[in-house]
């Protein structure tokens, strides 16, 4: 039993190890795994029609026992997408999907700034069940989606343990090797349709401490009917469901991320000059009055005098004996 707990910990700590290999591997050059690319793919204009290009649609199937002897050299057989380059989505776009249970759906994209998208998702019931249909729906980013596919590829491997001591591990920890959805707010769970937008206000790109460049990181829609590495997810419903994709795109008017630093700083220095520039009229409208022979350095009464320039001074008058 202590042997396999420590085969299991030695297993995790090499799948956390991972992103660290990938890095490496390609600083140096050295690949560990060829990635699918895209053959000659064309030049991304503004307005284009929705293909292969544009969007990846995909499936992700597999045992979900990864870890176990039985896969542990072998192939878990899971679906998923490709690294091939996509266009920007500016076109509004729809697409049909089956559901199978145990299973995810997605949908791979390059959203951009500029553009606001509003995705809908339907779900309906197939095979004759009376159940309502209910799954999960979440937006994640590509970094994230690495995350869940080997939250997905050992979904039926409970790690003697480990899998529910890391789903309920402090969040720091949590916030380390667990996904998350995009901005911790694009989890829709327990559903059956949902509609929700999302607009960037900069592009997602990856960067590298070595290189200059960076690379633009898609976004990736999953529609699933498993039940993953958080509390409050839908479980499996032992059901296949069809599910309706729409994302609406339209285009969107955004201000500059500069002019938010120019009112910010703007407003301070405002602040601070004020006391400034209320000292400064009050003295110069003081100065204007003075120097144009309008005013009179010192204020006096317009009445009569009580008594005649030439009187007498007033003498007290002594008192009787």
């Amino acid at each position: 039993m202590v042997g396999r707990r420590r085969l299991s910990t030695s297993v995790v700590v090499a799948m956390l190890l991972l992103p660290l290999l990938t890095l490496i591997s390609y600083e140096t050059g050295i690949e560990i795994a060829p990635s699918a690319s895209a053959q000659n793919p064309p030049t991304c204009k503004a307005g284009m029609p929705i293909d292969e290009w544009s969007i990846e649609q995909f499936n992700m199937t597999g045992g979900g026992g990864f870890g176990d002897e039985d896969e542990w050299f072998g192939n878990s057989g899971r679906g998923g997408p490709t690294n091939s380059e996509l266009c920007p989505l500016r076109t509004t776009f729809s697409t049909s999907f089956v559901l199978n249970n145990d299973s995810a759906v997605g949908l791979r994209m390059h959203l951009t700034t500029g553009w606001k998208y509003t995705v809908s998702v339907n779900l309906q019931t197939l095979d004759g069940t009376t159940n309502g249909p209910i799954a999960d729906v979440y937006l994640l980013q590509e970094d994230d989606f690495s995350k869940y596919q080997f939250d997905f590829d050992s979904r039926h491997n409970d790690w003697d343990g480990m899998r529910d001591e890391i789903a309920h591990s402090a969040p720091w920890l949590q916030n380390l090797i667990l996904w998350h959805p995009f901005r911790d707010v694009h989890s829709y769970e327990k559903l059956n349709e949902v509609d929700f937008a999302v607009a960037l206000d900069h592009e997602e790109r990856s960067y590298s401490i070595w290189d200059d460049s960076s690379d633009v990181e898609a976004m990736f829609l999953l529609i699933e009917s498993w039940d993953n590495i958080r509390d409050y997810d839908a479980k499996s419903q032992e059901a296949n469901f069809s599910v309706d994709v729409t994302i609406s795109v339209e285009e969107r008017f955004s201000l500059p991320n500069w002019t938010v630093s120019m009112v910010c700083c703007g407003g301070l220095m405002g602040i601070l000059a004020a006391p400034f520039i209320v000292h400064w009229r009050y003295m110069k409208a003081g100065l204007d009055v003075v120097e144009s022979g309008g005013g009179d350095l010192m204020p006096h009464l317009d009445t009569a005098p009580e008594r005649e320039p030439n009187a007498p001074a007033l003498t007290a008058t002594p008192p009787e004996g």
